[in-house]
């Protein structure tokens, strides 16, 4: 991550740098919704106050950069004022949501990430109508990204009786990246039909290396009497309906990335005994 300033353009009879009553600092870089269309880089930022008035936040405007070429200008007049207090700090959040489908100029060739660069001007305002503006020029990148494959496997059914069933339900995922996913957690949620009957973490190495495609099974026993006759009915069909929701953590050169993922489908099954 890059934090680049703005140098002012004078200074004082002894000759350092006079001190700026407002300064926007970069905290963090953070991206969210991450998909298969795009994500939202947040530009997370403090405005330090270093004079004895209160100031309020009345607009800003910036440029954003992508691979150094424009990529679009905002202006904004706030209609809430955020107060920043006299000798105080406050925060700004600028969130930017990038589409990959626009980003498609900016590209080359197998490029993994995009550099993103903010700049422009923060205006605020005090208590006497005096306006001070201090400037933005941060940078950071986001990475071109592609959230795992999902692919349902046949059931391996144990029993399948009138009160109810042993099976495991498999499925695979593919990194279909051009980096490694250093996946931590992944939380998944599992409908048949259209009743939940698991909630949970996935146990087991989830790291995914490029192009890797990884196995996953998932054991069940299902009590027909407690849980309902229409589990039965379900998994008595030739094709079994499943919907499996997925919550991944993963690490990455980018900070933390959060995503998820859903699937739906019809599943044969393969009997197998003890």
């Amino acid at each position: 991550m890059v934090v680049l300033w703005t140098v002012p353009l004078f200074i004082n009879q002894t000759g350092a740098l006079p001190k700026r009553v407002l300064e926007v600092k970069l905290k963090e870089t953070r991206i969210s919704e991450l998909s298969n269309d795009g994500l939202v880089l947040s530009f997370l930022t403090i405005v330090e106050n270093s004079s004895g008035r209160k100031y309020r936040l009345m607009s800003y405007e910036y440029q954003v950069l992508i691979n150094e070429k424009e990529y679009f200008r905002q202006q904004f007049s706030v209609e809430e004022s955020i107060e920043i207090p006299a000798e105080g700090i406050a925060t700004l959040n600028f969130p930017l949501r990038l589409n990959y489908k626009y980003l498609q100029p900016f590209l080359q060739e197998n490029q993994k990430q995009l550099s993103c660069r903010l700049n422009g001007q923060v205006y605020f305002q005090d208590d006497r109508k005096k306006t001070e503006k201090t400037s933005l020029n941060f940078s950071s990148y986001f990475p071109i990204f592609r959230i795992p494959e999902v692919n349902f496997l046949p059931l391996t059914v144990k029993t399948l009786t009138l009160g109810g069933a042993e099976f495991s339900f498999n499925f695979s995922l593919k990194n279909n990246n051009p980096y490694d996913l250093l996946i931590n957690k992944i939380s998944l949620e599992l409908s048949l039909g259209s009743q939940v009957v698991f909630r949970g973490d996935l146990t087991g190495d989830k790291t995914l290396a490029t192009g890797e495609t990884k196995s996953f099974s998932l054991p069940l026993i299902l009590d027909f009497f407690e849980q309902g006759r229409e589990l039965r009915d379900n998994l008595e069909k030739e094709a079994v309906p499943f919907t499996l929701r997925l919550q991944f953590e993963s690490d990455s050169a980018w900070g933390r990335l959060s995503f998820s993922s859903e699937k739906s489908g019809q599943i044969s099954k393969e009997f197998r005994s003890r």
